[in-house]
């Protein structure tokens, strides 16, 4: 069981291509806060109305002294760059469990049985393996105020790498009738750096020898169910396919096609000499004013 990281440098210039930074080791901390805007209208006899908008997980990543060290630890710096920059990465605490499964059509609250489409990250976690009995996943929707759930895997005999039916020990809590994924619990497809956090290193080390990790990032969800099937309607197209997977050949990397975690190129505008992008996230261009 080790902890990774998956990310695309340069994703929408020059020639993105995956990079796994692998830290060999469980991590020493990994917990997440929940961001929620929420309003609450109180009434004259004290009835509450609550709305609840953005939704947002923090997740908090450490590894004090690790086995790496430095040959490890610069490699980071080229992360933190990325990420400084305003791009995703992908994280897991166990790369044995990288599922990531959109959940297809509507499933009504008190369902054990989950139909699952084609993996949107195979490039990254692989096609051919799938949940264990046992395994303990999340089910996380959209925002504005997003449902989530965990779920324990009872049963996978009608599942494959490609998508299936897999059923969970206890009936669902809520109804699913809008677009959900069905993730490992501590693998998180697409992650940013909280503004907040910019600049500040990742890395610190003890007298240049001892080297450890600290990070925070946030999920966005536009991005991630950008991945969905459904997000252009009912048909499983596969998109996890699209994505440019990691590069093992040696010489010279080859133009590879195909998405990178932060979308695809539809156009770019030069400022001051400085490319910046404009993706194409959820099928909704994104502009500058």
């Amino acid at each position: 069981m080790s902890a990774k990281f998956f990310f695309y440098p340069e994703p929408n210039n020059g020639t993105p291509h995956l990079v796994t930074l692998d830290l060999g080791e469980d991590l020493g901390e990994m917990y997440s806060d929940i961001i929620i805007d929420a309003v609450d209208g109180v009434s004259l006899v004290g009835g509450i109305q609550r709305s609840v908008g953005r939704t947002q997980e923090i997740v908090t990543i450490q590894r004090d002294r690790m086995l790496g060290g430095e040959d490890l630890a610069y490699q980071f710096e080229a992360l933190q760059n990325h990420l400084d920059r305003g791009y995703s990465v992908a994280f897991t605490s166990d790369h044995t469990k990288m599922f990531c499964f959109p959940l297809l059509g509507n499933h009504q609250a008190a369902t054990q049985r989950l139909s699952l489409g084609y993996p949107s990250f195979s490039a990254i976690t692989g096609a051919s393996s799938t949940p264990s009995v046992g395994d303990y996943m999340t089910i996380d929707t959209m925002s504005p105020a997003m449902i989530r759930e965990k779920v324990k895997i009872s049963a996978n005999s009608s599942m494959s790498g490609s998508g299936g039916n897999v059923d969970i020990a206890k009936p669902l809590n809520f109804a699913y009738t809008r677009r959900a994924f069905l993730r490992s619990q501590r693998f998180y497809p697409i992650l940013k750096r909280p503004q907040s956090d910019v600049g500040q290193s990742i890395i610190t080390n003890e007298g240049g020898r001892l080297f450890s990790l600290s990070i925070r990032l946030i999920v966005d969800y536009e991005a991630l169910f950008a991945f969905h099937p459904q997000s252009i309607g009912s048909i499983d197209i596969g998109l996890g396919q699209s994505l440019i997977p990691e590069f093992t050949g040696s010489g010279v990397m080859p133009n590879l096609s195909g998405l990178t975690l932060d979308g695809g190129v539809v156009a770019s505008r030069s400022t001051a000499g400085i490319q910046e992008p404009i993706v194409n996230i959820d099928y909704v261009d994104k502009y500058w004013d």
